[in-house]
């Protein structure tokens, strides 16, 4: 009976043993477990599954691998603001148009004897061409929605007159009008007034959320200006009927440099802008207070 019992004894001790030796545990967190049969002498299980080999059965998951489609799209864009730099992606370079005139002119500095309005423009024909080529933007928050950008640009102004005169300094360094029949100009087709700046500005830009991207936007700031050239040009046509030019390039007193309050409001690549220029045009006390302002379209890129 003894033999018996620690055969009985034996025998358990050995098939313990070899159901331990027959667990396999593979722990991955994504899963839950159910169980299926195994079959022959070798079984294949999915990879990033788990199971758990209990004799001649198989514990697997039954949910599928969570794949990046899975992964929620705010969770994806987080991770990859963490490995981004801080540069905001303005919208400054581009093409802009807009038509020019003069606000909060004066003429404090002629006598009343003096011809004043002379600088009076055909605003339909005045007209602002904005070429910005380079931008740099750097984020303010985390949500990458307000950033500061600045970059440079190039400004030409035509300012056409709306009589038929030309500019001109006197001994003084004063800033008149010159009758163009004076100069035996009489077949005037345009008189006009050029500007070229180069542009540097520093704006605040707040774009507004949209569904996977950012497409709506406001900007405001300063654009400084370095004025690079001026010319006035009159187009006539002479006793024989030919087409003629007249063209004389001067600052005519022009202030070298400027400041203008921009506002830029856009949706993806199109925007309405204006400008108003902060400085006085010309020289104090030697033309009159003129202070440029633009309305128009702007193509980004």
């Amino acid at each position: 009976m003894k033999k018996v019992v620690v055969y009985v004894m034996f025998m358990m001790c050995v098939l313990s043993v070899v159901a331990q030796k027959d667990t396999v545990v593979v722990r991955d967190s994504w899963h839950k477990d159910t169980i299926r049969q195994k079959s022959g002498t070798r079984d294949t299980v999915v990879q990033e599954s788990e199971m758990i080999i209990w004799d001649n059965t198989v514990r697997e998951s039954e949910r599928r691998s969570m794949r990046h489609s899975d992964v929620p799209m705010k969770t994806v864009r987080e991770e990859r603001r963490r490995g981004r730099s801080p540069h905001f992606g303005g919208h400054w370079s581009g093409f802009y148009l807009g038509f020019v005139n003069f606000g909060n002119t004066s003429y404090s500095s002629y006598s009343e004897t003096d011809d004043k309005d002379f600088m009076e423009l055909d605003w339909a024909n005045s007209f602002a061409v904005q070429i910005n080529l380079f931008e740099h933007g750097i984020t303010l928050n985390p949500s990458r929605t307000i950033g500061l950008v600045t970059g440079i640009g190039f400004e030409y102004q035509r300012f056409r007159f709306d009589w038929d005169i030309t500019l001109k300094k006197d001994e003084n360094g004063m800033l008149r009008a010159e009758l163009l029949s004076d100069l035996g100009i009489d077949r005037v087709k345009r008189s006009v007034f050029k500007t070229f700046y180069m542009t540097i500005p520093l704006l605040v830009e707040w774009q507004f959320p949209a569904s996977m991207v950012r497409q709506a936007y406001i900007s405001t700031g300063v654009v400084g200006g370095v004025r690079l050239h001026s010319k006035t040009k009159v187009v006539y046509r002479d006793e024989d009927g030919d087409k003629r030019r007249k063209k004389n390039s001067d600052s005519y007193g022009m202030i070298p440099l400027k400041a203008d309050w921009t506002v830029h409001m856009g949706y993806r690549g199109m925007c309405l802008w204006g400008n108003y220029t902060l400085t006085n045009m010309f020289k104090k006390s030697k033309a009159p207070e003129l202070h440029p302002y633009t309305i128009g379209v702007g193509f980004t890129f």
